[in-house]
């Protein structure tokens, strides 16, 4: 159902069609001699060159199909207005993500995104556009699945569950995805773009748009824009607006502005992204990108009416975390110079990204060694701020034979945190990137399954893919990924730690522990009765990828994941070690047979793209 904000976007566009039809009128001017000069109505140039990429940005789609929509031009109405239509449904069946054999998480649904979007063009200053989107589960109105709370920018956010609901979604949503004008021709060659929009940066692995999910991912704010032949500078801010979308399930209540009222706390997006370019050779991006979140209230006592004490903060007693700030300043080198492809006549392709991390979590950490001798417990004096300190390395190549065999490879390196009691937080904090890779470096993130996020994960991938001439493109990708520390958990694609047990997780906040791997929390010394796991998983991918004719295609895709000894060890242990005791005690869950090892889970979709 649309809100008050849809109804005044369908408003302007009430408004801008009856204009687009007076603009299309040739009008007389008289000139100085007297006589009649007859002046041509403007022409948007994008029904010419195509729409531009900025103006395309809600579509997940192959290159080809892409470009055919972007250059169509019998959907333009008086060469100002443009309409467009996307649909996308898929099929999608996941089973024991978890390697849970006890409950192995059958989830089988179809989730359609559908959108309409209007391009207003009517003068080389002003641009305006607006994409209406519906976003559903068939047959659903409850909870699909996990929701997308990536850590640090997604948290403190509603995660309505439910494991084995298999066509849920907790409202099939109807929005506005985008809503945005472009004021161009400013001074130094500038333009700024205000609104609800996408944005999207190198290969997207920081900021993106979530295509992929259902619902995918927006930004109300701003960017000031200097666009010229050879490098880019843009300083963007925002606050982040998305309708949980993951694991591509559809939950709307994690929107930042339902959440801000109860708990005091805001979300912005600031930085700036530029990029600059040798032709036909390199191009380098640098980038500096914070997330500020404003200080968290605490809960207010039901019987005296006043906030609770806080256990995170020393320093103030009516908050349990103060002002959040995360900066990621980083780099990436690649040869892809043109639009993310590689120039006409190259065949080597690669790709270098490394980002470090730097600020304070709100948080304040009592010394350990110092902590038996306070005064008391909230000596702000014996207390350090907690530290973020985490970075992370990504680096692809690959090589094209005959313009169709591509053999590629990919190293990635998200830190994890040996020491998840001390005040650092070493451990990769990911902002609001999407899953997957862009096309044509498809699924280049850690595995299609979407079970892993890219924290405490070193990664190692080898792909091999085929583009026919009539077939389509198959692609085959094996993953083995690893954690960075033993210490540290593996993380879960929303980006929290995939936790249940009593050993205990520091990040973003303590809640419980890790159930799928085993760890060693504060890297203390001890005589652990088993080892402390390294391999996550293996995963095996099959995709596909074909158009079937101008304006559709289909994606196919199947992967298997084989569970590793951070896995095993967990489930399969006799005994482990509670954090709270500080000593080992009998496992439960496998004295009564539960919760032990399924090594063997999958995921496999089937997707239909259809852009107009």
């Amino acid at each position: 159902m649309f809100n008050s904000k849809g109804y005044f976007y369908f408003l302007l566009l009430a408004v801008f069609l009856p204009l687009t039809i007076t603009m299309a009128e040739p009008t007389e001017t008289p000139n100085p001699q007297g006589t009649t000069e007859v002046i041509k109505p403007y022409v948007s140039t994008m029904k010419e060159k195509g729409i531009d990429p900025e103006f395309n940005r809600h579509m997940f789609v192959e290159p080809e199909l892409s470009k055919h929509s972007a250059n169509s031009s019998q959907f333009w109405l008086n060469d100002v207005l443009r309409f467009g239509l996307y649909l996308r449904p898929r099929q999608e069946s996941r089973y024991n993500m978890d390697f849970n054999a006890s409950d192995k998480g059958y989830i089988d649904r179809t989730v359609q995104t559908s959108s309409i979007y209007f391009i207003f063009d009517p003068s080389p200053y002003v641009q305006a556009k607006v994409t209406l989107q519906d976003a559903r589960v068939w047959g659903g109105e409850s909870p699909a699945s996990s929701g997308d709370i990536r850590a640090n920018f997604f948290n403190n956010t509603a995660d309505i569950y439910s494991k084995n609901q298999t066509n849920a979604v907790s409202q099939n949503q109807t929005g506005i995805r985008e809503a945005f004008l472009t004021l161009n021709q400013l001074p130094l060659h500038s333009k700024l773009q205000i609104g609800r929009q996408i944005w999207a940066y190198g290969d997207q692995r920081m900021i993106g748009g979530g295509n992929w999910t259902v619902n995918g991912l927006s930004f109300d704010g701003a960017r000031l824009m200097f666009n010229y032949d050879n490098f880019k500078i843009h300083f963007l801010m925002a606050r982040p607006y998305w309708t949980q979308s993951g694991t591509n399930g559809v939950v709307s209540s994690n929107d930042p502005k339902l959440n801000s009222a109860a708990t005091g706390t805001d979300t912005t997006l600031l930085g700036t992204y530029n990029s600059f370019t040798i032709p036909d050779w390199v191009t380098l991006d640098l980038y500096s990108l914070g997330v500020v979140r404003k200080w968290k209230k605490n809960p207010m006592n039901p019987v005296t009416g006043l906030p609770e004490a806080s256990v995170d903060d020393p320093q103030a007693m009516n908050r349990s975390r103060q002002n959040q700030n995360l900066l990621t300043t980083g780099f990436r080198l690649t040869n892809r110079t043109k639009g993310n492809f590689l120039p006409e006549g190259k065949s080597w392709d690669f790709t270098w990204e490394s980002a470090f991390q730097s600020g304070t979590s709100g948080r304040r950490i009592q010394d350990p060694y110092l902590k038996e001798y306070l005064p008391n417990e909230y000596d702000n004096s014996k207390t350090q701020r907690e530290k973020y300190t985490g970075q992370m390395h990504v680096f692809q190549t690959g090589y094209t034979f005959f313009k169709k065999l591509r053999l590629g490879g990919q190293v990635l390196y998200a830190s994890g945190d040996k020491n998840r009691a001390d005040a650092s937080v070493s451990t990769f904090q990911t902002l609001a990137n999407p899953r997957f890779g862009v096309i044509p470096y498809f699924n280049s993130v850690a595995g299609i399954s979407e079970n892993i996020n890219a924290q405490n994960l070193y990664s190692k991938s080898v792909s091999i893919s085929y583009k026919t001439d009539s077939w389509g493109e198959f692609q085959v990708t094996y993953f083995q990924n690893d954690k960075a520390e033993k210490q540290d958990a593996w993380y879960a694609i929303s980006g929290a730690a995939n936790s249940t047990s009593s050993l205990g997780e520091k990040n973003p906040y303590p809640v419980s522990a890790d159930k799928g791997s085993t760890e060693n929390y504060s890297n203390n010394s001890y005589s652990s009765p088993y080892a402390l796991g390294k391999r996550i998983y293996t995963e095996v991918d099959l995709t596909w990828h074909g158009q079937i004719n101008d304006f559709v295609s289909l994606w196919m895709g199947f992967g298997y994941l084989d569970a590793g000894d951070s896995v095993r060890n967990y489930r399969n242990s006799k005994i482990q070690y509670n954090s709270t005791t500080q000593s080992f005690e009998w496992n439960q869950n496998y004295l009564q047979g539960k919760n032990q090892l399924a090594k063997d889970a999958y995921m496999a979709y089937a997707q239909i793209n259809a852009a107009f």
